[in-house]
């Protein structure tokens, strides 16, 4: 407290001091930030840890060694079999181009003909009420299908080769693309549609620029959950007729007792579940920015 006096001889109001606080430099803001990176990864690494410690653990026990093939000797056949030292290969192995590349192409070939039907069909169902209420039963009809047991149908009805693989991802994966489809056309809401209708704006473009970007959030969480089913169908589909594929070499190794050539399509089918939803994260980021955007301002 300081006080002071004026011309006056008055003494003048005190005024308190306090010390500003010291700014913190950039080396200190580095290492904060290093800790809090160093913090957050360490949590996140704490279950895949104890999951490795785990299956070492069993892969060492009497009964369990027995089908379980300790994880460095899993890695060390992951990068025999789907890797080489070919530059002319891409470094690629033999397993890569004869069992990887055709079960990611079924993979996405059917999940991607599931997203051309699912949001096609979802929209119109969405905006016009009168289909959503004569196809619901034929809707329900179909998600209620077990898709693995239509395995055998499909072979019959489109032959024999990736056709009917692709075919049954796609009718097993479109639901969850349709129904939140279905969900997000219909929560645009009626104002929208009917200041578009006063503004006299073209269909096609309420459609490009109305309905489909708000019903975009819905559609992406659709796809997210249609992309991990597409995995599961493709693994099913290919353990019957198929000549190649994730799902065919699962067997082939079971039937052979190769329990590490088993467990390293485990972690090679989990290697591509982790890249697929990383590339589809990415996609949906940028696709909905403006969507993060507008919500972070209203909240």
């Amino acid at each position: 407290m300081v006080a002071s006096t004026d011309d006056t001889g008055l003494a003048a109001p005190a005024v308190r001091t306090s010390a500003k606080p010291a700014a913190v430099g950039p080396a200190a803001r580095t290492r904060g930030a290093l800790a809090r990176l160093l913090g957050n990864t360490g949590i996140r690494l704490i279950v895949p840890v104890l999951i490795f410690a785990g299956w070492y653990a069993l892969s060492q026990s009497e009964v369990g060694s027995l089908i379980v093939a300790p994880p460095l000797e899993a890695f060390e056949r992951v990068f025999t079999d789907f890797f080489s030292g070919d530059a002319a290969r891409l470094f690629l192995g033999d397993a890569t181009f004869d069992h990887f590349f055709p079960s990611v192409y079924r993979a996405m070939a059917g999940l991607l003909l599931a997203v051309v039907l699912g949001v096609a069909l979802g929209v119109a169902l969405g905006i016009v009420p009168v289909l959503t209420a004569l196809f619901q039963p034929l809707i329900h009809l179909g998600r209620s299908l077990p898709s693995p047991a239509l395995l055998g149908v499909f072979y019959f009805l489109f032959g024999t080769g990736d056709c009917p693989m692709i075919f049954l991802i796609a009718f097993s994966v479109v639901w969850p693309i349709l129904f939140n489809t279905i969900d997000g056309v219909q929560s645009v809401g009626i104002g929208r549609m009917q200041a578009a209708a006063v503004f006299k704006i073209s269909p096609r473009t309420v459609l490009t620029h109305i309905v489909l970007p708000g019903a975009a959030p819905k559609i992406f969480a659709g796809v997210r959950t249609a992309m991990s089913l597409s995995l599961i169908i493709m693994i099913i589909s290919e353990l019957q007729k198929a000549e190649n594929g994730l799902g065919y070499l699962l067997i082939r190794t079971q039937r052979d007792f190769d329990y590490t050539g088993f467990w390293s399509v485990l972690i090679v089918l989990a290697a591509l579940g982790v890249a697929l939803n990383f590339i589809f994260v990415f996609v949906e980021r940028r696709a909905l920015a403006w969507h993060r955007g507008v919500t972070q301002q209203n909240d």
